[in-house]
């Protein structure tokens, strides 16, 4: 006799993680008589939590009966756990792979017919992963600049190419999409990286853990090249960026030197708007993104936190068309689009066809740039998944990537759309959940 679950209806041992979106299940038994089954969590003191239930997504608890028929099945529901306790949002995601374990008791005489392990895989703030979780990405993201394939990332946020993706609507939407990008490629480095996440920089904060030699690095004196442990896989990180060269050290230092400037120590020196007042910029999209003059105007959250936390720094991260080669750029638009996301939540904005989710709703005008040109508009593709290269600059380069799948899913799809960034948890609808989530950022 055997009894298997199947995490989103799929046998593949790859679609085995989760995030805080209820997923369809099915427990399927081969014995010839009727079943009572209890699922519940094997582990309550330790690793990531998971809630059921056998409708969606409500009434999810921490254990489920079910019955099943003789030789059949039977449908549910499960979630990574999350609560509210005194006001305060408390979570429970995995530190390690695999560390979620769904027990399968019997109902009638209590003893164990099986396990399920799983993982509840989340975004977490860098600050607080464990040295297993930190090692794991840094592994993942040297094995992807190894492999050649992290070049593309820098070709795809050039200045030549910045029209695209900065000082308008689609600002964030593309970034959420480039986030994404990146992760799916660091899960895919390795079978022992599927775990992997990218963490986020809360730049309003101090991060003692993040910038550490054995992290993010830091700069040396003078010249401002960034020092890393002999353990750290970073220590022969290359910078590469098109037409300049792939032989630098990465270069960071503090804004005009100052200690004060130190985010160990303190936060991102430029940032004014902490979270409460980033998610206060304004309770509509069109407000809240107020696309700024420049990357350092204050209008809206792509000036401030997103410029000012950016030019908190000397090097390539303070500069558009050479950030990405500092991999702290993915930790600081983690924290971004989290800003977005935790926005989103409070203000209960995932309708794709809502203004005031995203204002830019149809389709773009190709004759036309910036706001009222294509790559803006939810039904538009973005740049440069869709491997087109624009007419006003006929010679920027097109980076030959398109958007990975997952073994969880085939969305946004190859060519992601701008709406396709928006209902990302599938709040709107379940089946819009791109399978990434916030660990302090709840489904309910």
């Amino acid at each position: 006799m055997s009894i298997q679950i199947l995490i989103n209806n799929n046998p593949n041992p790859e679609s085995n993680y989760i995030t805080w979106t209820p997923i369809a299940c099915r427990i399927v038994s081969d014995e010839n008589v009727q079943k009572v089954i209890v699922l519940s969590n094997k582990h309550k003191d330790r690793g990531g939590q998971i809630v059921f239930s056998a409708t969606q997504p409500a009434n999810m608890a921490d254990t489920l009966q079910l019955t099943i028929p003789p030789g059949g099945s039977a449908n549910f529901f499960i979630a990574g756990k999350t609560e509210f306790i005194n006001g305060n949002l408390v979570t429970y995601p995995s530190e390690n792979d695999k560390d979620a374990i769904i027990l399968i008791t019997d109902a009638v005489n209590n003893t164990s017919l099986g396990e399920k392990p799983l993982m509840v895989r989340v975004r977490k703030n860098a600050n607080q992963l464990t040295a297993n979780e930190r090692n794991r990405f840094l592994d993942a993201i040297v094995r992807l600049n190894q492999s050649g394939a992290y070049f593309e990332f820098q070709n795809m946020h050039l200045d030549d190419n910045t029209r695209e993706i900065h000082f308008r609507s689609c600002f964030l939407p593309w970034h959420r999409a480039f986030l994404l990008d990146i992760e799916r490629k660091l899960q895919a480095t390795a079978p022992e990286n599927r775990g992997v996440t990218v963490p986020y920089w809360k730049f309003d904060e101090p991060a003692p853990n993040v910038f550490i030699r054995a992290f993010m690095g830091v700069p040396l004196p003078g010249n401002g090249a960034v020092d890393f442990t002999n353990t750290n896989p970073l220590i022969n990180w290359r910078v590469q960026i098109a037409g300049i060269g792939s032989n630098l050290r990465i270069r960071r230092s503090y804004h005009n030197n100052s200690s004060a400037a130190n985010p160990a120590n303190n936060r991102a020196i430029g940032v004014q708007n902490n979270e409460r007042q980033t998610l206060n910029l304004g309770n509509i999209f069109a407000i809240f993104a107020r696309q700024p003059v420049n990357q350092f105007d204050a209008g809206g959250i792509e000036g401030d936190p997103h410029g000012s936390a950016h030019g908190s720094f000397n090097g390539e991260i303070s500069e558009i068309g050479k950030a990405p080669a500092d991999p702290l750029f993915f930790l600081l638009h983690c924290n971004v689009d989290r800003l977005w996301a935790k926005w989103q939540y409070v203000n209960n904005l995932f309708r794709p066809n809502d203004t005031n989710a995203y204002p830019r709703q149809g389709n773009g005008n190709p004759a036309s740039n910036r706001e009222s040109g294509i790559g803006n508009f939810t039904n538009d593709t973005m740049w440069s998944w869709n491997r087109i290269s624009r007419t006003q600059n006929p010679n920027r380069p097109v980076p030959g990537t398109e958007m990975p799948d997952s073994p969880l899913t085939n969305l946004p799809g190859r060519r992601p759309t701008v709406g396709s960034m928006i209902d990302y948890q599938g709040q709107f609808s379940l089946a819009n959940n791109l399978h990434f989530a916030y660990d302090n950022v709840p489904f309910f």
